[in-house]
């Protein structure tokens, strides 16, 4: 889906580019003949497709990039760096650097790539896979388990670009640059969506030099977190004028409504928030600033999902009401790799059941408003975190907070909130504000430096519970 494509625009636009990278840019002129020659060096270390799955580590995002695309022009799977269950491990290491131990590792230096750069180009065969044979092995982005391996074969990354090429508005986009990481779902799959349409993937970048690419392109995509975002926000060089033609894609958690407003005015209005997951990609979106009347609200579900939100028993509930969302179409995975009893219990007759809580409101619009395992039960009430999330992220000199529960005595839940502070903050005030709103339940503060989040912005509650009731008592739980 991708590698002919690359081809094509090596002929058709040479001097378009590719990749653009903080301080050069590479053309698909000389994008595909890297391809072609790191491809090459790989086979004559026998990466081949008989070697099976193969992770790829390379620090350097050029690389990193022109190596994925040389594991796919073989036929050889890829999956992330981090995937502990891959046949072999591709590792680029700086000089002298030693080897990670453990397992098959390919362990290759900066010099063996240097040298394979300037090889003489010889192009290799191109290929004719099987529609279902796996492309690429991803993981899900769990916070609380073991994340777990999902396949995506050549046509369901047809089926994930071509959908995310309407979603994002690609035909109008230079650049797609993808800050949550090239081993995300999302990472990956910009880089193919760019490179189907001739545009360039953005790589490298950070939140402190997205912005100078953002007033030197006329239009571009950036996929941040809610974190990342506020990260930038904060960081945002004085005179900062972007283009008009950006966009900012929010994804991997709620976007708070003050975070989304912030935005709106001091980077681009064209803020737009997403909801999917790795096993069905994306499934609802919208603008940002229309979903500011209703927390949680995710947009409307895209064409290519069939989306339904289902009782315990799995029927179908009318609008209004909470129930799992649960999701089929051609973008949807089937199950998990290997993992036969982790696919029964998510994947039920071509749906797969994200064990997201949530409703579908009259307009069409979809409301997540939780994982069903952060449910809390407070005071006899069901609460989810982002009831008591969203007025404490719109208080000024919060810069993040997350709300999770933590058994105390008897084993009943406690609310819990852990707050991240900035400049500005007023304590008392919060607290007393807090303490204004009708029905918000009793809680505990953990006043922390950062709250934990995985690669993709989602809270690792798990991480904040296990640490209170580790700095709790033996004597008084609670």
């Amino acid at each position: 889906m991708f590698d002919r494509p690359i081809r094509d625009f090596a002929v058709w636009t040479p001097r378009a580019p590719a990749i653009v990278l903080p301080g050069r840019s590479v053309s698909y002129a000389e994008f595909d003949p890297d391809i072609d020659r790191l491809g090459r060096a790989l086979l004559d270390l026998g990466v081949r497709p008989e070697r099976g799955v193969v992770s790829l580590a390379a620090p350097d995002p050029y690389l990193q990039r022109a190596l994925l695309c040389a594991l796919a022009r073989l036929g050889v799977v890829s999956s992330p760096s981090d995937d502990e269950a891959a046949d072999l491990k591709l590792v680029l290491l700086p000089e002298g650097q030693a080897a990670p131990g453990g397992g098959d590792v390919l362990a290759l230096s900066e010099s063996w790539a240097r040298e394979a750069l300037t090889a003489p180009h010889r192009p290799l065969p191109v290929l004719d896979p099987d529609p279902e044979a796996i492309v690429r092995v991803m993981l899900s982005s769990g916070t609380t388990r073991r994340p777990k391996r999902v396949a995506a074969t050549w046509r369901r990354t047809v089926s994930i670009t071509l959908g995310n090429i309407a979603i994002y508005g690609g035909v109008s986009r230079n650049v797609w640059v993808p800050m949550t990481g090239a081993d995300s779902l999302m990472g990956y799959s910009m880089a193919v969506c760019a490179w189907r349409l001739g545009a360039a993937a953005g790589a490298g970048f950070s939140v402190a030099n997205l912005p100078s690419l953002m007033e030197r392109y006329a239009t571009g995509i950036a996929v941040v977190t809610p974190t990342l975002l506020r990260t930038m926000l904060a960081a945002l060089p004085p005179g900062f004028q972007p283009q008009a033609g950006w966009r900012l894609q929010s994804g991997g958690s709620a976007l708070p409504v003050a975070l989304a407003r912030e935005a709106a005015l001091r980077i681009s209005p064209d803020i737009w928030i997403g909801y999917g997951a790795t096993e069905s990609s994306c499934l609802a979106t919208g603008p940002a600033l229309a979903m500011t009347d209703t927390p949680g609200a995710v947009g409307h579900v895209v064409a290519g999902a069939l989306v339904d939100i289902v009782d315990e028993a799995g029927t179908p509930l009318p609008d209004g009401q909470s129930g799992e969302l649960r999701v089929r179409g051609t973008r949807t995975a089937s199950g998990y790799v290997g993992d036969p009893e982790a696919t029964e219990a998510v994947f039920r007759d071509g749906w797969y059941c994200t064990r997201d809580l949530a409703h579908r409101r009259p307009d069409g619009r979809i409301v997540v408003e939780g994982r069903l395992d952060e449910r809390m039960i407070v005071g006899g009430r069901k609460l989810m975190p982002i009831v008591m999330e969203e007025p404490v992220h719109a208080h000024p000199g919060v810069a993040d907070c997350a709300a999770f529960a933590v058994p105390g005595k008897a084993g009943l839940d406690q609310a819990w909130l852990a707050i991240a502070i900035a400049q500005g903050f007023d304590r008392e005030r919060l607290l007393a504000d807090l303490a204004r709103l009708p029905d918000f339940p009793p809680l505990r503060v953990a006043w922390i430096d950062e709250i934990p989040r995985n690669a993709m912005g989602k809270v690792e509650r798990a991480r904040l519970r296990d640490a209170v009731l580790a700095t709790q008592s033996d004597g008084d739980p609670g």
